[in-house]
Formats: C-alpha cells, structure tokens, sequence
C-alpha cells in the first residue's frame, strides 16, 4: 500500500538521532555531537549524545516527531594516566631551562 506521494514515512533511530542533532544545533549547541544511545520506550525515542563534557537527552514522540523533553548534565572527566598534556610540557620545559643552565655554568 502507497500513499500519495508514493512513500511510507518511518521515523526510525536514524531519524530520531538527526532530528536530535539538528535540534541541539537550533539551541546554539554546535559541534560534533556523538551519538551514545537511541532507545523506544512506548512511543518516545530516547536519543543520548555527547559532545566533550557535555551530554544531552532528547526524548521525540515517534507518531508525532516532536520533541518532548530535554536536559543536558556535564559529564566527569576521566581520570587521565601519568602523562597527560600538562605534564609533558611541564617536563620539556624543565628540561629546556635544565639545558640552559647547565650552559650558562659551562658544563655543556
């Protein structure tokens, strides 16, 4: 059975995961959101994304594509290991001023 435009219209998890980045677009939050979860719970589409320490929960009617609710949390950050960003550059720039008094005293 076709309708009158010759096409059935799905809302699927595809469709509820772009509706949902367009929809944090519009907010103002722009950037690469990654998508972490699509779920149906009844008829609502519970999209999850993430996007550095934020993340965001869209739920979408799957009959009526419209968005129901939303909120946003920031995340924790991980603990990193022992050599992060900070950490490298501190130790190449106490290696560059060790350098560069072992010059001054002549023993380089």
């Amino acid at each position: 059975m076709s309708t009158a435009t010759g096409e059935i219209s799905r809302f699927d998890a595809e469709n509820a995961t772009s509706m949902t980045q367009d929809f944090l677009k519009r907010l103002g939050y722009k950037g690469n959101w990654l998508p972490m979860k699509v779920s149906l719970d009844g008829e609502l589409y519970v999209v999850e994304m993430m996007f550095q320490r934020l993340s965001a929960k869209v739920q979408i009617n799957s009959k009526t594509k419209e968005i129901k609710e939303y909120e946003f949390q920031k995340t924790e950050e991980a603990p990193k290991g022992l050599f992060n960003s900070r950490t490298i550059m501190f130790l190449i720039a106490a290696a560059a001023v060790a350098v560069v008094a072992l010059k001054f005293l002549g023993v380089l």
